[in-house]
């Protein structure tokens, strides 16, 4: 019989705000000493007010706006009660039937994937556990971090489709500066709703898998629970509805516990936060997200490689200063995408070249391309002008400069060969430095720009 593969997700992603979600403490668990950046709130403590992050509203509110998601005109927050260690007041404020955002997609190479809602709650505090003193540290540093919840409906069929749209969602977050989503430090968690069916069929069983803290889990844990539930069924055995965590090592997931409903959350409205009206401001929903992004580029001539690279590191912006650049510079639309497309290849290359504006990096470019300049030459070059010298002056003076030569390599040699002449040069002796350009001039055979080869040698010596 074949069966088919569904899969919903749960994303959660911490907000880089200054405060926690509900009170004045520094949002910093990762760099502080454990229960440092803790209050009365953040414990639980009787007669401790909450107070709205407004920031993280905000944020919410603004992913909602370029996924084209339906926000909510009024809100409030409810208490999800459930007792764990890591929750010190017994109960989570979250959201409950007032989501922030409802309605929402997101399209990823051409394929609409739809979220139910994304809503607003606190983290929990982190445990870490001694097996060797049979303890559990309870650092609430975390405790009460905004945390953003998606939901998306069960649109996933394959585990590569779920896996890829949690990387655009890590992508997103980036691009709109609301997180850093790092999975290794748990700034984004994932967790999947699995169920298999017969082709065409109703829905099966649904599974929750928990502690999917790469996208290389997330991929791994459907397929697992994919053959596992198959070979159940296969076997003429029921699949439980139940909440399983994934094992990285082990590459298997266990029983956690029976799977909750809301009820077993029993959630009622928070008494102590009032209701929020949300005034929408400007839409973000103009941004041109990741995947279109990558579209352009590749419009552009750009390998998905390269493209991936340039919105990754959020250099988007950039690249179109760079064809903006050419393009009032060149009249022929084959060189404007000629350096544009030269530009990010230099960028996924070579980092530091992304510090540079657009025109200084037209410009040593298109120096490089009509000189044939090496790869370490360029290199230094970046490094001058990072370093203050002007794009210009380098680029002038380089002018006659065989490309197949590097300054700075043979400038190295002749220092290193005359060790006499670089002790007269450092007890100030004028003429070394003549010696040594000559020497330079030598060895190139006279293929090197005369001041290229005396700014080298006193940049080498300082």
């Amino acid at each position: 019989m074949t069966r088919e593969l569904t899969v919903g997700l749960e994303v959660h992603v911490e907000l880089e705000t200054t405060t926690k979600m509900f009170c004045g403490c520094k949002n910093d668990p990762f760099n502080a000493e454990p229960n440092t950046h803790v209050c009365p709130v953040c414990y639980g403590l009787p007669g401790a007010l909450p107070l709205l992050n407004k920031k993280a509203i905000e944020m919410t509110v603004g992913l909602g706006q370029a996924l084209n998601g339906k926000i909510a005109p009024k809100t409030f927050w409810a208490r999800k009660n459930y007792f764990y260690p890591d929750l010190p007041k017994g109960y989570q404020i979250s959201q409950s039937t007032a989501p922030l955002v409802e309605r929402a997609s997101i399209v990823i190479e051409g394929q609409t994937h739809r979220i139910t809602r994304i809503h607003l709650e606190e983290d929990a505090g982190k445990l870490t556990h001694d097996t060797q003193g049979k303890r559990s540290l309870v650092d609430y540093n975390r405790a009460g971090v905004p945390l953003l919840e998606m939901v998306t409906e069960p649109d996933f069929h394959t585990a590569e489709a779920a896996k890829h749209f949690c990387q655009e969602l890590q992508r997103l977050v980036r691009h709109l500066k609301i997180s850093r989503a790092d999975m290794e430090k748990g700034q984004m968690r994932c967790e999947a709703n699995i169920s298999i069916a017969a082709a065409g069929a109703e829905l099966g069983t649904k599974v929750e898998v928990k502690n999917l803290n790469s996208f290389r889990s997330v991929e791994r844990a459907i397929n697992y629970e994919f053959a596992r539930q198959t070979k159940l069924l296969d076997e003429g055995k029921t699949v439980a509805q139940e909440t399983r965590l994934w094992d990285e090592k082990k590459g298997e997931t266990a029983v956690m516990r029976g799977k909750e409903t809301s009820a077993d959350y029993r959630y009622f409205p928070e008494p102590d936060l009032p209701m929020v009206s949300i005034s929408l401001g400007k839409a973000t929903g103009s941004l041109v997200l990741p995947d279109e992004q990558r579209t352009r580029l590749a419009k552009l001539g750009m390998s998905e490689a390269i493209a991936k690279i340039i919105v990754d590191r959020q250099e988007f912006d950039s690249i179109m200063e760079t064809y903006a650049a050419s393009s009032k510079k060149f009249k022929d639309d084959d060189k404007v995408k000629f350096y544009t497309l030269e530009d990010g290849k230099m960028r996924a290359g070579l980092p530091k070249f992304s510090e540079l504006n657009a025109s200084d990096r037209l410009l040593l470019l298109e120096a490089k391309n009509d000189q044939g300049w090496s790869k370490s030459m360029f290199e230094s070059l970046v490094a001058q002008v990072l370093d203050g010298e002007t794009a210009e002056k380098l680029v002038a003076a380089r002018k006659g400069t065989s490309g197949d030569i590097d300054p700075e390599a043979v400038a190295q040699e002749v220092i290193k060969a005359n060790p006499k002449a670089l002790a007269d040069y450092k007890a100030g002796k004028v003429v070394a430095l003549n010696f040594l350009v000559g020497q330079v001039m030598t060895r190139t055979k006279g293929q090197i720009n005369v001041t290229v080869a005396q700014d080298t040698i006193r940049r080498l010596l300082g």
